[in-house]
């Protein structure tokens, strides 16, 4: 926006005053059309005529009209044709045509009385700007003047109409300077004759919405300036955005029409060469928009966008015409139209707002008038805006975090799951009718693939790329969930920005964090919101629209289940905290019932393979036996897990002691399942609780979430009246608080400041070379390791179970080549082949074998790795006496190659291959001769050049079939677990003929998705 100065010498006085015909559009506006006529009739400019137009008022507005201007002047059209067919009606009268301008009022509009006047002079007394073609007057609200409406407009590149001005923006004089823009309101516009003619009528066609925009738009084009003058002030009362004119109802919302007339604009107004890199961009950013709206369940603005484009398309031919009409009087270029833009990106009003109060608080740093010492100031700029603060130093924080995740580099280490190179494999693996990782079987892949596959898609196709953003956005997703928790619960932002950033720092979180557990951070995301959700289903006031909140409750919970189905126990200690406390227990049970079989709709495949197994599905054996680490809430060591992590139960404790009303019963729930959650964590890893509930690490969640909402409900009543109360216990625990807090909050942040975490580029042992460099083919790897309750060394993951054994018990795991793979999020590796397995290894840690080789060889396994020093004496004597396993040399990890392997999918003559678990039959058989099968997943290939066997070492399902020879073979149940058939020479097909099964899983699947996110759906646009 340009300012400029007027030229008050005598010169310009001497200029005959020019002649101006008032064009006022009415329409059922008798409640304040007599404001608009008083007005017009006390201006100061003397040569001032008036016509009205009226657009077919039912309600005595025509009356008025005629009463007050006589019936000359005025025209009754009869039906509503907009401003555009009121002004074509308008321009058609002598008046009009002799008049030196126009002055375009609406009914709903009032004039300063020296308006008229002012909108002259910035038309014609601006020393040095000439073509002045268009003048708007600054707008004020119709019933509070100090507010402003309008100050000038602009749009961005693609035409999206933008103001400067923030809601309820107060007149400061922050605008009294000449500006000139791209367009102003046609609410009061004066446009004089020569610019009228030149540019054209209003677009009919836009009925009043944002033809101001187009019509300046190409004034601009014809080479005519625009401009707001502040010296002209109108009252502006937008009677039909607040609905009150009677037969005027919207029928679509805001963004609708401001779509439609931007790219109408666009297509009419810029220039070929412009056009030829503009719509692209904008075509990629639209289809960006939609799918962000339809992601965060807008469905009705992003079927508004389409509506929009629709629009257009019909009326192609009409704005060509009006294109070429345009075109034909342009004597400026783009370039010259494009300072009066906003950027093409503009800053959310988040960040506008947050510079407006950075500025403040640094002017009253800055104001040495004050008299207060500059820390008190600070904390006082601080106080006032809590949450800016907050996201301020979170964003700062959080870009130190991940500054060893930036870079092309693929993140590496901890228990980080591998993504794909292909995001094509995420959507296939949902898809698939069989598991194609290590031991296969038919378990579904989790829904959650295809927001992992969807979230590489937006990141470009980089499926690295997506690892890291995903792990580095759900901390700030946590923090974010907390805050919004809170802050509805306590009412306090604060309080609520304290209880984020303890979450945030609390060890569970930084210890997922360095670990790489992309499904523990999903958890934690979700769990804030599911504790706000329960307690507000249990709450004394019934939630608005209860079957919607049910709904959207279990929605965000099968999120949680899609990434781990072990978020129900976290969940479930939420809901009985509130079943023993609650105020509504009948209703929250019910909201609650409703939001479990809605998650378990939405995430059947997962919940239905879970309900099978429970053990394997939900049971972790992650987690340290060492007390004090659990009470201060880390599973295990890594960044953030020190002793100073203790400052959040501490802290938690002062707070619960400090809570009082409206917060107390609260606290009591949160401290249950502060509680609770810390000793069932200690009784996981203890070995005290069924296997299905053994998940310390869930535990620990549920604990941390309770214990920073302690904190919440303790800093929101903690102080209250605090200063009219004698020194005594409280003013100590409010002392002791915020010692607990500040320390714990800063030492904490430098923990994350120069934290060196699990997970970084090249976060591999150095011996993993020895297996990475290993010949082509599938093979998988078998990990074991003493039972001590960490994860194996990277890329190993987590264990599978224990094999137990007295002194020689360890925990093992199973992966392909490549360690754990995100594939496999959401779903446990279990089965009979594993349990096979589970008895080989128990076998072995008994002294029942010396050909451990052999016994693991139908599994593909070529590799057995351990890390250094990490397995009882014992079983590194057991695995020495194998007469089939080779010692591999690797410094920081002790690998063994299994001299017996055999190809994962293979054709033998002379391999035994007894349908159940016969162990003495495969140690007794001669050396096996195997032809490895091509292919993977469904369907395998190869050829037998003797009769014997083929065998695909994935888990036995009665939906494969065998073709051979001409035959279609059933298979069996191979060493008792495995898919395996007899066989003639010649061609050997081995495929899946159930995928339909998954076809139909996924369409119901996208089906009560659909219903669920509409049901949830957010209020489009207004």
């Amino acid at each position: 926006m340009a300012t400029t100065t007027f030229d008050r010498s005598p010169a310009a006085n001497d200029v005959r005053s020019p002649s101006v015909l008032v064009v006022l559009v009415t329409r059922d506006a008798v409640g304040w059309l007599r404001g608009c006529l008083e007005s017009l009739a006390a201006q100061t400019h003397p040569r001032l005529g008036v016509v009205a137009v009226d657009n077919g008022s039912t309600d005595g507005t025509l009356e008025i009209l005629r009463q007050a201007l006589g019936d000359a002047r005025v025209a009754a059209l009869g039906e509503n044709r907009g401003v555009a067919g009121a002004l074509t009606a308008a321009t058609q009268l002598p008046p009009a045509q002799a008049a030196d301008y126009l002055l375009l009022v609406h009914d709903d509009a009032a004039l300063a009385p020296d308006a008229v006047e002012r909108l002259l002079e910035g038309a014609e007394g601006i020393k040095g700007v000439e073509r002045v073609g268009i003048v708007g007057p600054k707008i004020v609200d119709w019933d509070e003047p100090r507010i402003l409406r309008e100050v000038g407009r602009s749009t961005d590149r693609f035409g999206h109409p933008y103001t400067p001005l923030q809601d309820g923006e107060l007149d400061q004089g922050q605008y009294d300077r000449v500006l000139e823009v791209l367009f102003v309101s046609s609410a009061v516009m004066l446009v004089s004759r020569e610019a009228w003619q030149r540019t054209g009528p209003f677009d009919e066609r836009f009925a009043g919405h944002h033809d101001d925009l187009d019509f300046c738009w190409r004034a601009r084009l014809a080479g005519f300036r625009v401009l707001m003058t502040p010296l002209a002030t109108a009252r502006h009362r937008d009677a039909t955005a607040r609905g009150e004119r009677g037969q005027e109802q919207r029928s679509r919302s805001t963004r609708y029409y401001a779509e439609r007339a931007a790219l109408a604009s666009m297509l009419k107004d810029y220039g070929v060469l412009t056009l030829l890199w503009l719509l692209p961009v904008y075509t990629v950013l639209g289809v960006a928009r939609i799918l962000y709206m339809a992601l965060s369940r807008r469905f009705e603005d992003a079927f508004d966008l389409l509506a929009a484009w629709a629009w257009n398309i019909l009326h192609l031919p009409g704005t060509l015409r009006r294109r070429i009409r345009a075109q034909s009087v342009r004597s400026v270029p783009d370039r010259k139209i494009r300072p009066f833009m906003a950027s093409t990106f503009r800053l959310p009003r988040w960040f506008e707002r947050a510079e407006e109060i950075l500025d403040e608080g640094l002017e009253e740093l800055e104001d040495e008038e004050l008299g207060r010492q500059l820390p008190r100031r600070a904390a006082g700029v601080a106080a006032g805006h809590p949450v800016l603060l907050g996201s301020i130093l979170a964003i700062g924080l959080g870009a130190l975090a991940v500054r060893h995740l930036v870079g092309p580099e693929v993140l590496s280490g901890g228990a980080l799951a591998s993504f794909p190179a292909d995001l094509r494999d995420f959507f296939g693996e949902l898809g698939s009718g069989v598991r194609t990782t290590v031991l296969g079987g038919v378990q579904p892949g989790s829904p959650a693939l295809a927001g992992l596959g969807a979230g590489s898609w937006v990141a470009f196709g980089s499926t690295s790329l997506a690892q890291k953003v995903l792990l580095g956005a759900m901390p700030a997703l946590a923090g974010v969930a907390m805050y919004r928790a809170m802050a509805r619960q306590t009412g306090s932002p604060a309080s609520a920005v304290v209880a984020a950033a303890v979450y945030v720092l609390s060890a569970i979180m930084l210890w997922a964090f360095s670990e790489g557990r992309l499904s523990l951070l999903v958890v934690l995301a979700i769990l804030p919101l599911a504790w706000d959700r329960i307690d507000a289903a249990f709450a004394r006031r019934a939630p608005e629209r209860p079957f919607r909140f049910g709904v959207g409750l279990g929605v965000a919970l099968s999120i949680g289940a899609a990434f781990a189905p072990a978020v129900v126990l976290p969940v479930g200690a939420f809901a009985v905290a509130n079943l023993i406390a609650g105020r509504r227990r009948g209703r929250g049970s019910a909201l609650v019932g409703l939001a479990v079989a809605v998650a378990a709709l939405l995430a059947f495949p997962v919940v239905l393979a879970a309900a099978g197994e429970p053990a394997a599905a939900l049971t972790s054996s992650i987690g340290t036996t060492d007390v004090w680490f659990l009470l201060r809430l880390a599973p295990g060591s890594g960044p953030g897990t020190w002793a100073v992590a203790a400052f959040l139960p501490l802290a938690a404790i002062v707070c619960f002691a400090g809570a009082g009303d409206p917060q107390r019963g609260r606290a009591w729930r949160a401290l249950f399942v502060a509680v609770a959650g810390t000793v069932l964590a200690w009784a996981s890893v203890a070995g005290h609780l069924p296997v299905a509930l053994t998940n310390a690490p869930a535990w620990l969640a549920a604990a941390a979430v309770a214990e920073s909402a302690l904190v919440a409900y303790g800093l929101s009543t903690f102080a209250r009246g605090l200063g009219r109360q004698a020194f005594g216990a409280r003013q100590l625990g409010v002392a002791v608080l915020t010692i607990l807090l500040s320390v714990g909050i800063a030492a904490q942040v430098l923990q994350v400041t120069f934290a060196e975490w699990a997970i970084r580029p090249g976060g591999l042992p150095p011996a993993w070379q020895v297996i990475a460099s290993s010949s082509g083919g599938e093979f998988r790897i078998l990990w074991v390791g003493a039972p001590n309750g960490e994860r194996f060394p990277a890329p190993g993951g987590d264990p599978i179970a224990l094999a137990e054994a007295g002194e020689l018990t360890v925990r093992f795991g199973l992966t392909d080549r490549d360690g754990v793979t995100a594939l496999d999020e959401g779903r446990a590796r279990s089965g009979p082949g594993y349990e096979e397995l589970h008895g080989i290894l128990e076998t072995l840690l008994g002294g029942g074998t010396r050909h451990l080789g052999a016994l693991l060889g139908p599994f593909g396994v070529r590799y057995l790795i351990a890390e250094e020093g990490d397995l009882p004496a014992g079983v590194a004597d057991r695995l020495s006496e194998q007469l089939d396993l080779d010692r591999v040399p690797a410094g920081g990890l002790t690998i063994f190659r299994n001299a017996a392997v055999l190809p994962t999918a293979f054709v033998s003559a002379n391999a035994p291959v007894p349908d159940r678990s016969d162990l003495g039959a495969i140690e007794a058989s001669p050396d096996v001769l195997a032809r490895a099968l091509e292919g993977g997943g469904e369907t395998f290939t190869g050829t037998a050049d003797a009769a014997g066997h083929v065998v695909v070492s994935e888990q036995f399902d009665a939906g494969w079939r065998v073709d051979n020879a001409g035959d279609v073979l059933a298979p069996f149940a191979g060493y008792g677990w495995a898919v395996a058939a007899p066989v003639q020479p010649g061609e050997v097909i081995v495929r899946y003929t159930r995928q339909w099964l998954r076809t139909a899983e996924l369409a119901l699947l996208a089906v009560v998705w659909a219903i669920a996110l509409w049901v949830t759906r957010k209020q489009g646009s207004a």
